[in-house]
């Protein structure tokens, strides 16, 4: 191996950047001040936060643009979820209804320029200083723009449109038909009424006038005393319940009971869960509308309390991803920055050159941040680590500098002679070991998957931008300082070198326990697999997660596939095929509803358009309610049913029992509403006034619904209501099917098969598990070949360093050696590889290598192993545990990926360090003397 010195030409160059710093200290100081601020105002003008995970996959693979062509063709796709559960159906559907009328009502401010509004995926991290930066006058430049679109949560008359009665089946119909003429008398009571009190005189003058024969008119009344109920409970509910109440609905008019609520509202699978669908105005509004709909389900929390509100949906995931991530990463960034700087301060018993070098290290990532922002441009789920592990890394380069600035000082070097010798000897081994680590890092930017190419080239790059000012500002700094008086004067007797002689003095014992080590690792390797599910990766007790985790137990899935049809025939034969198949649950699309006859349901809508044409409804009186003049006619009703009571309680149980139900219902609201002073009497009215236009506006628009359907020809992809158009029909009139997996999609082997037999039908099929299943595939294939790429980059730079293929295998033993005892651990541990921990791969060889490189440098120099005494084993000692510390800050973390990473690579690191300091020096030993070359071997070596 050669040996280096100040001769060769790096040397050289080394020696003249060291002499220029001593001359003009004050020259490599304050312009990297001024440009260290001027990256920090850069990045916090223009970074921005990736939250989907599409965007880590480069678009030339086939099965991404399938995806993209079908985001194309269908923009409205990220379906936002709430999914709500309780025991009471009642306390559902208010829920729903009041949730869906928020959403329904709310806008968004945003800039009147969107091309200068950045921020990606709703992050709010740099918002602050986004607003500090940028004038008054541009931020008041605003307009106000709905933030929901196509919100879903029941299919009833006005919803669906004038082709609403077209999507039920023929018997529903003709009972629609028969219920409409056996209620009629009741209805009617509805065309002449405006308010609460009207309708319940009305109610009275039927029961006081009714004959006592059997006849229409009081059956109808009879039919109709559950849906008065229903109506005077539910008032009740909005004395109690803050917010505005809405409609009992036409099931309240008709007595449909909770099992026709759950018809007409959206529920999920067969456990009768609500649901409420929203989609974002945009994809880039998303993160708004994710923030946004999270107040607005608290709100509606507050208004209906006791119910189980999930919420979920792809971009809540993403974007709960993304900020627990950032959370993480600023967090354990500044633990690392704190404990490497603590570690350097208690590995050299001094404040001062351990700070200086944290500094410098500061100034580093504030320039690599400026890098990531004008390169790539945003950071996403795999770049939000970057800064934890650059800490741990790039702080190396300091305290391989300052050991040996430190022991040339003890040896009485003057200051700038110590400098130039620490640059020289030990900066090469600085450059080298740094270069290796990059190009550990900038390997992954060979690979064919974007987040692992952009994850390459901002470590990479940031690796060797942290060199600069490490090697130029780092060294001005030491030439200040007391400890620099103090040092001429120390001759301090390491102990670490007598620790060192337990394996120098047996290399062949330390050499044989490495190999048995290696063996037994090998046989626990074969435990260690690889963990696909994207959810494992998530974090704990995550309420997004916990909502899917719910709803994998049912026969529906908030991920499915989703193939495309160019035309109604081929839709129908593929929805055909597709419900065949043993992996696939149900297909869920308007294909049968598009291609029906609908000649017996056209000749039904218009006689029921001919039953209710006559039905005229008045506007709802919006003036507050009387509460007095209510009380006294409910008074009069609850009178009139005891009389009823009193008539039929022995000769027909169930309808006392109804009687008996409505009068304890009349009974609470006239409780209710007198209860309070004269103030809250008036918010009471106000609160009833809101019910009672609710309630009035929804039967006038259903009947005006019934009255102007549409029934004259069949239904068409335009007469479609926008969510269901577009879901289901696309721009240029594609149709998509939407397919439900049978059994758990996020299982790696169910993904495999449900993707085959999707594939069957369409081999372009696509769709969220497809993503999944080849964004996890692409991402592992992708690391493994990034470590090939990285070995082959790593034992390059060896080469070309020492210019000897035995110092090629002698630094890269180390990292074998660790990189088998690492996984040996996770076998044993029972830890398997993910995607996130994945990266271990080329991070492990560019990180172990550089420690077996400076353990050779000074072997190359001095012809000596015993490295543990020296200031070069001190410093790779402190530099594998900052590096650790760097890593193992993510230990911590919430996101259980992030978490993962950190403890693997700690563990790595910490293996090969130890290989490096330990087997490395023994193999040396063993190797002086079979080439005879015993110089400076350490005294003591036995074996």
């Amino acid at each position: 191996m050669q040996a280096l010195s100040g001769e060769t030409f790096f040397g050289r160059l080394l020696a003249k950047l060291a002499a220029a710093v001593c001359a003009r200290p004050r020259l490599f100081i304050w312009p990297q001040l001024l440009l260290f601020f001027v990256c920090v105002f850069f990045t916090i003008d223009r970074l921005q936060f990736s939250t989907n995970r599409n965007d880590l996959v480069g678009g030339n693979q086939k099965y991404h643009e399938n995806f993209l062509k079908l985001r194309e063709e269908f923009t409205q796709q990220d379906d936002l979820v709430a999914v709500i559960e309780s025991d009471d159906a009642e306390k559902s559907r208010q829920f729903v209804e009041r949730l869906g009328a928020k959403l329904e009502a709310a806008t968004i401010r945003i800039p009147a320029h969107p091309e200068t509004n950045q921020l990606v995926g709703g992050s709010r991290i740099l918002g602050w200083f986004r607003d500090a930066i940028h004038s008054d006058s541009q931020r008041t430049e605003t307009l106000e723009t709905n933030l929901f679109v196509n919100v879903f949560y029941k299919g009833d008359l006005p919803k669906m449109g004038s082709k609403a009665l077209l999507f039920a089946e023929e018997g529903d119909l003709r009972e629609l038909k028969k219920t409409l003429g056996e209620y009629r008398p009741f209805i009617h009571q509805f065309t002449q009424a405006t308010n609460l009190v009207r309708l319940f005189e009305l109610v009275n003058t039927q029961i006081r006038t009714a004959s006592r024969e059997d006849n229409a008119e009081n059956r109808s009344l009879v039919g109709a005393l559950p849906a008065l109920e229903r109506i005077v409970s539910q008032a009740t509910a909005s004395l109690q319940r803050p917010g505005r109440a809405p409609s009992p609905g036409l099931n309240a008019l008709f007595n449909a009971g909770p099992e026709a609520d759950q018809a007409i509202y959206l529920t999920f699978g067969r456990n009768g869960l609500f649901v409420v669908n929203a989609h974002a105005l945009t994809d880039e509004l998303n993160g708004d509308a994710v923030e946004r709909m999270r107040s607005l389900i608290e709100e509606t929390r507050a208004e209906v309390p006791g119910v189980n509100v999930g919420f979920t949906g792809e971009p809540v995931l993403e974007l709960d991803e993304m900020l627990q991530s950032q959370k993480d990463t600023t967090v354990a960034s500044v633990v690392s920055l704190i404990i490497c700087a603590l570690i350097f301060i208690y590995g050299y018993h001094e404040t001062g050159r351990p700070l200086k070098a944290t500094f410098c290290l500061v100034i580093g990532l504030g320039y690599t941040m400026a890098f990531a922002t004008a390169t790539i441009g945003h950071l996403n789920i795999l770049t939000i680590t970057f800064v934890p592990m650059l800490v741990g890394l790039a702080i190396d380069f300091g305290v391989h500098l300052v050991t040996r600035y430190e022991e040339e000082l003890r040896h009485g070097k003057t200051e700038a002679q110590a400098l130039e010798k620490a640059m020289v000897f030990t900066g090469k081994g600085i450059f080298t070991g740094a270069m290796t680590t990059a190009a550990g890092f900038l390997a992954m930017s060979f690979t064919g998957f974007k987040g692992i190419q952009e994850m390459g080239v901002i470590c990479g790059g940031g690796l060797l931008i942290c060199l600069v000012p490490m090697m130029t500002l780092l060294p001005a700094l030491l030439l200040r300082g007391r400890q620099n008086v103090l040092d001429h004067q120390i001759h301090q007797t390491d102990h670490r070198a007598r620790i060192e002689q337990l394996w120098l003095n047996r290399p062949w014992t330390t050499m044989g326990v490495s190999v048995a080590l290696c063996v037994v690792a090998a046989i626990l390797s074969s435990r260690v697999f690889f963990d696909y599910n994207l959810l494992h990766m998530q974090s704990r007790g995550l309420p997004a997660v916990q909502t899917v985790d719910k709803l994998r137990s049912s026969d529906k899935s908030i991920i499915f596939g989703q193939i495309v049809a160019t035309n109604l025939e081929q839709a129908a034969a593929w929805e055909g095929a597709l419900t065949n198949l043993p992996s696939i649950a149900s297909v869920d699309s308007i294909t049968r509803f598009l291609r029906q006859n609908p000649t017996t349901k056209l000749a039904l809508i218009r006689e029921i358009k001919g039953d209710v044409a006559s039905l005229n409804f008045i506007a709802p009186d919006t003036n507050a309610v009387n509460i007095a003049e209510l009380s006294r006619t409910l008074y009069s009703l609850h009178g009139y049913m005891g009389a009823v009571l009193d008539e039929v309680r022995t000769n027909d149980p169930a309808l006392a029992k109804t009687v008996m139900s409505l009068r304890t219902a009349i009974d609470s609201l006239r409780k209710e509403m007198l209860a309070g002073d004269a103030r809250a009497l008036s918010f009471k009215a106000s609160q009833l006034a809101a019910y009672q236009q609710a309630l009035f506006s929804d039967i006038r628009d259903t009947f005006n619904a019934l009255r102007t359907q549409d029934a004259d020809d069949r239904l068409r992809a335009e007469d479609l209501p926008a969510f269901l158009r577009d879901r289901f029909i696309g721009h240029h009139g594609m149709i998509m099917l939407q397919v439900n997996p049978k059994a758990d999609i996020w299982d790696r082997e169910h993904q495999r098969v449900f993707i085959e037999d999707m594939r069957k039908v369409d081999p372009n099929a696509t769709g969220t598990p497809v993503q999944l299943y080849q964004y996890t595939t692409l991402l592992k294939e992708s690391y493994e070949e990034a470590a090939w790429y990285s070995l082959a980059a790593i034992s390059l730079m060896v080469l070309l360093h020492f210019r000897s293929p035995l110092a090629v295998v002698l630094a890269l033993l180390p990292v074998g050696i660790g990189s088998l005892w690492l996984v040996g651990w996770m076998g044993a541990t029972g830890i398997p590889f993910n995607p996130a921990n994945i990266m271990t791969l080329p991070l492990v060889i560019g990180i172990g290598v550089t420690n077996g490189i400076h353990i050779l440098n000074r072997f190359a120099e001095e012809q000596n192993p015993g490295i543990l005494a020296k200031s070069t084993g001190k410093a790779v000692l402190v530099s594998g545990l900052t590096t650790i510390a760097g890593f193992g800050s993510l230990i911590p973390a919430a996101h259980q990926g992030i978490q993962s990473l950190g403890l693997v690579m700690a563990i790595g690191t910490a293996v090969c360090m130890f290989a490096g300091l330990t087997f490395l020096p023994a193999l040396l030993i063993v190797l002086m003397r079979k080439f005879k070359v015993v110089k400076n071997q350490p005294s003591g070596a036995t074996e």
